[in-house]
């Protein structure tokens, strides 16, 4: 039996593994490269099959690592939208809280001091903030949809309505489905 080699095989107990061995030059020079001394001793069907199973495996450690890189480079790009995308967030948020500030007739300041919260008293309850009878939506003020949903009551008397006034949907979908059925699940 041969030292290292046995066959056409790489013995790896007695050779360690290279991670980078196919990654240098070109094809031919990374087969040589891999070829063991007694090589030349070995049969012409034998050292076929050794290149070319040198060939086959070095063409899928450098398709892995092409591959690798590929999806390596689009993390970066990823990574890079991403830090973008939160940069602007933050200068946006800080143009908005400025814009608040300068509407509110406060002092603007571009960073404010950080509050050390461990200086702060405990939250005792006391402070109280109102909240609207209706849930808030971004599209439709609930202040404003009260006040004409209310003029609409004194001028129709109808109050099957509601807040936002769904009270003519529930009748034309009643009027296509019939009044609710118990669920069936």
């Amino acid at each position: 039996m041969q030292s290292g080699y046995i066959g056409s095989a790489f013995d790896y107990a007695h050779h360690p593994y290279d991670l980078y061995w196919a990654h240098t030059g070109n094809m031919g020079q990374v087969i040589e490269q891999r070829r063991p001394p007694t090589f030349g001793d070995w049969s012409e069907p034998n050292q076929m099959l050794f290149d070319q199973q040198t060939y086959m495996g070095a063409s899928m450690e450098r398709a892995l690592k092409q591959s690798y890189d590929r999806q390596e480079q689009w993390n970066q790009a990823h990574m890079y939208a991403h830090h973008e995308e939160m940069n602007n967030r933050y200068l946006d948020d800080r143009q908005r809280r400025m814009l608040d500030q300068w509407h509110a007739g406060q002092p603007v300041v571009a960073h404010p001091p950080i509050v050390d919260y461990s200086t702060l008293p405990p939250y005792d309850g006391s402070v109280t903030y109102s909240t609207p009878p209706l849930h808030h939506s971004q599209w439709v003020d609930p202040h404003t949809m009260g006040n004409q949903q209310a003029s609409q009551e004194g001028d129709q008397g109808n109050s099957s309505s509601g807040a936002f006034g769904f009270g003519g949907f529930a009748e034309m979908m009643m009027s296509i489905f019939g009044p609710p059925q118990p669920k069936y699940y």
